[in-house]
């Protein structure tokens, strides 16, 4: 037997380069990002930030930014974390407000004491800090699989 050949017109030729080209620049589905460092998840949108803020931030507003009482405060991703040494007058007296607003819990170590846990339940807790330092370390560090936003402030009160 004999093959028959038969040429290819310019058209083919065309049709199968457009064909193969194709197939060689189609990229492949994207993999899902990783999740962060730290294990939280990455996908928390803006409206939701800033809807936990501003509840964070409304459970420890008890002292206002204008108050001769009010020392410092601050608003932070949970998975940024607080990391402050606020600068208080030795010996005075000092009361520490902190929410976290999201899903999960926060821990929160005051100078050199034992860190205690928070939830992210919007709830404010406080600390008094009694005959206070001249700095005061705070930190506020997340837990596995913990996200939204927590809120501090720092007043003095009366000895």
């Amino acid at each position: 037997m004999r093959a028959l050949r038969t040429p290819l017109t310019t058209a083919a030729v065309l049709a199968l380069a457009s064909l193969l080209a194709t197939g060689c620049t189609t990229a492949a589905p994207a993999p899902p990002p990783p999740p962060s460092a730290t294990g939280s998840p990455t996908n928390i949108r803006p409206d939701d930030e800033r809807e936990q803020g501003e509840r964070a931030q409304a459970a420890v507003s008890t002292t206002s930014p204008d108050a001769p009482e009010f020392v410092e405060s601050g608003l932070e991703r949970v998975g940024d974390g607080v990391h402050a040494r606020s600068p208080l007058t030795r010996g005075k007296g000092y009361r520490l407000s902190v929410a976290c607003a999201g899903t999960g819990h926060v821990k929160l170590a005051v100078a050199d004491g034992t860190p205690r846990t928070v939830a992210c339940d919007g709830v404010p807790t406080t600390q008094r800090i009694e005959h206070a330092p001249t700095r005061l370390p705070i930190a506020i560090t997340e837990t596995p699989g913990s996200t939204g936003m927590v809120a501090w402030q720092l007043a003095s009160v009366p000895t």
